[in-house]
């Protein structure tokens, strides 16, 4: 490979007179095409949806767990409601609890948590990719 077939092969709509003077580059290259290329033609790829996707057996799954704790509410005579009510009420108050524990420490621990957290975005930041490229 001479300096010319290299410059064709880095541009080759800039060298495109270079493929009419070389036999090698025409053979390895062929014709440069000229017209457009039809996209809808093309096949998708899976990220871009073709796969199937199995949106009734989310949705029939979702609605069959949501029936069975109906269900064990109805049993044990608890509405769903008052079960909610409960549960966030149980939840605010350990928050609360939690909170007064750790308030004379909380500057700290958001400082400590911050510092954590950016260094690991730092770190992912700086690794190498792994794409076309890696």
């Amino acid at each position: 490979m001479n300096e010319s077939c290299q410059r064709f092969a880095e541009d080759p709509e800039a060298n495109a007179a270079h493929l009419r003077e070389c036999e090698k580059c025409r053979t390895l290259y062929g014709e440069l095409p000229t017209h457009a290329v039809n996209v809808d033609a093309l096949p998708l790829a899976p990220w871009e949806g073709a796969r199937y996707r199995s949106w009734p057996l989310v949705i029939g799954v979702t609605l069959t767990v949501l029936a069975i704790a109906l269900g064990l509410c109805a049993a044990a005579g608890i509405t769903p409601q008052i079960a909610m009510m409960i549960a966030a009420q149980t939840q605010i108050s350990r928050a609360g609890q939690v909170y007064e524990k750790l308030r004379t420490f909380g500057p700290l621990v958001y400082g400590i948590l911050f510092l954590i957290v950016n260094s690991i975005l730092i770190l992912l930041l700086r690794r190498a990719p792994r794409g076309i490229d890696a």
